[in-house]
């Protein structure tokens, strides 16, 4: 793989070219880098070179919903063949009501789902009472909501407060988004625990959480 080969990749996503985004997949591939490592060498870094963009303003916020279409319609080329051991511990995630940038959102969950974990995708535009009552049908112990908005980063706290109000302090709240990443006391001022800025950065902050979890049950 070459050093440009990942700003290809984010190039064809802003210039909302999928046919020029499956050709730079393709061209890796054939460089010889196997099937199960182009998600994590080549997706995941140009996608957080989009997430950047946002983040930062570069892009306004019709080139990067162009773009994030673009990103979901390639993410199928680049998708491990194979999923790891199920880890057992389940994971609810969604984007925030009135919030539809699904790009993130669908990143983090493929890595999870990649590294055995069982996870719920709610999808975009959820509200605080799905991702309770998802939570309540799975059993799951781990809540991740994306926001990309500044208005919808803030409205997390409702999830927050619904979890407080229905005694589920054994749930792990993390978000997602370019207003966590900019402004990290954000998190925490609507009841999250962590931060996850990309999909390497969930996978390290779920084992942690995973491993407290079982040192809380074996306790």
């Amino acid at each position: 793989m070459q050093d440009g080969d990942v700003e290809q990749l984010f190039r064809a996503f802003t210039d909302n070219d999928p046919a020029a985004a499956i050709r730079v997949v393709e061209q890796v591939r054939a460089s010889g880098v196997a099937q199960a490592d182009l998600f994590d060498e080549l997706y995941v870094p140009a996608i957080a070179l989009l997430g950047e963009a946002w983040a930062r303003r570069t892009i306004d916020e019709f080139a990067f919903t162009q773009a994030a279409v673009v990103a979901e319609q390639v993410s199928s080329f680049v998708m491990p063949p194979l999923v790891r051991a199920d880890t057992g511990v389940g994971v609810v995630l969604g984007v925030m009501h009135r919030d539809r940038h699904t790009v993130m959102k669908n990143v983090v969950a493929g890595a999870l789902k990649e590294s055995g974990y069982r996870v719920f995708d709610l999808g975009s535009d959820v509200r605080a009472s799905d991702f309770l009552e998802r939570i309540e049908e799975t059993g799951a112990r781990i809540a991740i909501v994306f926001a990309e908005m500044l208005a919808t980063a803030r409205a997390v706290e409702s999830v927050s407060d619904l979890l407080s109000a229905e005694g589920r302090s054994d749930v792990v709240l993390l978000v997602c988004g370019g207003p966590f990443a900019a402004d990290p006391a954000l998190a925490r001022s609507v009841g999250a625990k962590g931060v996850i800025s990309s999909a390497q950065g969930a996978l390290e902050v779920l084992e942690r959480v995973r491993r407290d979890l079982l040192d809380k049950e074996a306790g």
